[in-house]
């Protein structure tokens, strides 16, 4: 099987362009684009969202929210995700770990 001129000239060009693509990813990451270190630093600070009868909302973002309930001495945990299973399907998923005695 021998290849025509015009597959020779496509097959060169695909080559060229994927090490393109691999440069310009390799070169990017390099740069560290993205949030800056103060930027994540903010990020991962606790906010205090609301405050109701002695009780304090907390919330961080690491990549998902995560959110702290304190009311006196027990603290509760919420982390929210979503999780896939499968084409077109979705599951949002939430996990709560509540601690006693927390001062």
């Amino acid at each position: 099987m021998r290849l025509t001129f015009a597959e020779i000239i496509y097959s060169i060009l695909v080559v060229v362009v994927m090490c393109f693509l691999a440069w310009a990813m390799a070169y990017g990451l390099w740069l560290g684009f993205g949030p800056s270190k103060e930027e994540r630093e903010k990020s991962h600070a606790m906010q205090v969202i609301q405050e109701i009868d002695g009780c304090k909302v907390y919330r961080f973002y690491d990549g998902d929210y995560h959110y702290i309930t304190r009311c006196g001495a027990s603290v509760v945990t919420r982390k929210n995700w979503d999780e896939n299973c499968g084409k077109a399907c979705i599951r949002h998923r939430t996990e709560d770990i509540k601690t006693e005695g927390n001062q």
